[in-house]
């Protein structure tokens, strides 16, 4: 490891500007997604179904755009690619701080797939063409452990900006002329007048059915910091629902969200400035001779043409398909895992620091693993990882036995007010984590070496397909799964939920082993055909 760290220290200087990009990208990728479905429920106002379909249905967009963006890039050039993409993104997440009219935030979301769906392959393929050939596959891990530091920085960041900001909403025509709290008594004596109206669920504080509905009438804030025009926005948007009335829009500000999406925002301008400075394959990948001429499109399509035909194609298309129910559990962990988290455990829990602990194991796994299981066969690499991935699930089938378990052997250690009702959390983010740092990286090398020569972004975007296609389904179903075992103001249930997912991710693995035959197949066509040192 220390030799292959040697040598990529001594890389060509376009490899570690990928690395700032992605690094970058990934803080302002994560940083939205950790939270977009929460956004779409509390500051839209989407009902738990309808955030989930509306998850689901962006990256279906995505999805449709992502192969698309790969061959668009091997024809025009992974710079120019690159910098249109990290454009789209900088105007697409700015718009999510407009919740105040809907449709710009759905803009904005709209906007910002074309650049989620050429960053990932585009950089994937630049790592390639920029690493030496003797360190490709610690380059690989190395790029892994720049997108999960990415990840962790983002988890934290917005667990620290959403826990601060909880329950406070930043209005412009407050900035210079401060509005103070409302007497206690006044808000305390709004809650009692509201409670009949606004029942708490089972099991919450009384105040809680109320709390829950002034959020959504003065646009974010929560008791501590109500106003005196905040109570007479609250009992106007009561009066409203008890006529059948839409409730008013409420006062103009930014929420905690919208200022986590800026955050977002500032990242991506510093994806841009980054990626300017690219050289890499500044000219367009050229299918033949013939196509010097043609048009953008033409050379597109020829180049898609060529890697339909290839048996090989094919037979990566399955394998890579067939790994799209391990790799939804990525999905659920930003549209079902949320909204779980904070109806089950509580609104103060910082879901997304808890998530966070699954790039910082990464960070220190993936390059550990990578180098000790570079001589095994990435098939069995990657088979063993995702089983172990979907084990780790059923730790928040059943999370009260953990619980019981980690209050009696840390209980004098941690003291009696530890939040030990998470350790069935954390224990599914560590294992999971492990299998993940086995067979992610190497599906990344994987399917770079199978790409052929100039087809890398083509390749990288194809595999992309299967996990935001998954986001399809699952951002759906998610949004079922919740509405019907986790509803808000309603005690959560989690065993059904997990159970699906589960049941749904351990499909992978088992139908991957009955194929195995057709696909190691031509993977072994695909390195025989490659050069000396290029096989996985």
């Amino acid at each position: 490891m220390i030799s292959d760290l040697r040598a990529l220290l001594e890389a060509p200087r376009d490899l570690w500007l990928v690395y700032a990009a992605k690094l970058t990208e990934s803080i302002a990728y994560f940083a939205v997604v950790n939270i977009l479905i929460l956004y779409l429920h509390d500051d839209l106002r989407f009902s738990d179904e309808t955030s989930g379909t509306i998850f689901g249905a962006t990256f279906t967009v995505v999805s449709l755009l992502v192969f698309v963006s790969g061959v668009i890039a091997d024809a025009m050039g992974k710079r120019r690619a690159l910098i249109v993409a990290a454009a789209t993104l900088i105007i697409g997440r700015g718009l999510l701080a407009f919740s105040e009219v809907r449709a710009l935030p759905l803009l904005g979301l709209a906007i910002g797939c074309w650049g989620i769906a050429t960053m990932k392959p585009v950089l994937i393929a630049a790592v390639k063409a920029k690493a030496p050939e003797s360190i490709r596959s610690f380059a690989f891990s190395i790029y892994y452990v720049v997108m999960n530091l990415g990840a962790f920085l983002a988890g934290w960041l917005v667990a620290w900006l959403r826990l601060s900001l909880l329950g406070r909403a930043i209005r412009p025509s407050e900035l210079f002329a401060p509005v103070p709290v409302a007497a206690l008594d006044a808000r305390r004596g709004l809650v009692a007048e509201l409670a009949d109206r606004f029942p708490a669920p089972p099991g919450a504080d009384a105040d809680a059915g109320v709390r829950s509905f002034a959020r959504v009438a003065t646009g974010g804030r929560d008791l501590d910091h109500w106003t005196a025009p905040d109570l007479d926005a609250i009992r106007e948007a009561a009066a409203a629902q008890l006529a059948g009335q839409p409730l008013p829009d409420p006062p103009v500000g930014l929420s905690g969200y919208e200022l986590i999406f800026l955050v977002a925002t500032l990242f991506s301008i510093a994806s841009l400035l980054i990626v300017r400075a690219l050289k890499v394959d500044e000219a367009a990948s050229e299918p033949s001779a013939s196509a010097e001429a043609s048009p953008l499109v033409a050379r597109a399509a020829k180049i898609l043409l060529e890697l339909v035909k290839e048996r090989t194609f094919w037979a990566f298309v399955l394998f890579v398909s067939l790994l799209v129910l391990v790799r939804a559990v990525f999905v659920h962990a930003h549209s079902t895992w949320p909204t779980y988290m904070l109806r089950d455990f509580g609104r103060d829990t910082p879901q997304e620091a808890i998530w966070a602990l699954n790039p910082l194991l990464i960070i220190v796994l993936t390059p550990l693993v990578g180098s000790l299981t570079s001589r095994f066969s990435a098939w069995w690499v990657i088979l063993i990882g995702s089983f172990i991935t979907t084990a780790s699930i059923l730790f928040m089938v059943a999370h009260e036995p953990f619980e019981a378990a980690s209050r009696a052997a840390l209980g004098g250690l941690l003291g009696p007010d530890a939040h030990y009702e998470r350790t069935g959390a954390y224990l599914f983010v560590i294992v999971l984590s492990v299998g993940e740092a086995l067979w992610s990286p190497r599906l990344y090398e994987y399917i770079a070496l199978m790409a052929p020569k100039g087809r890398e972004s083509s390749y990288m975007g194809l595999a992309e397909i299967p996990l935001f296609a998954a986001k399809i389904p699952v951002g759906v179903v998610s949004g079922l799964l919740i509405g019907t075992y986790c509803a808000e103001g309603q005690p959560c249930r989690s065993e059904p939920i997990w159970l699906i997912v589960f049941g749904t991710t351990l499909a992978g693995p088992l139908i991957a082993l009955l194929f195995s035959r057709f696909i190691r197949g031509a993977e072994r066509a695909r390195m025989a055909q490659a050069e000396p040192g290029t096989a996985a």
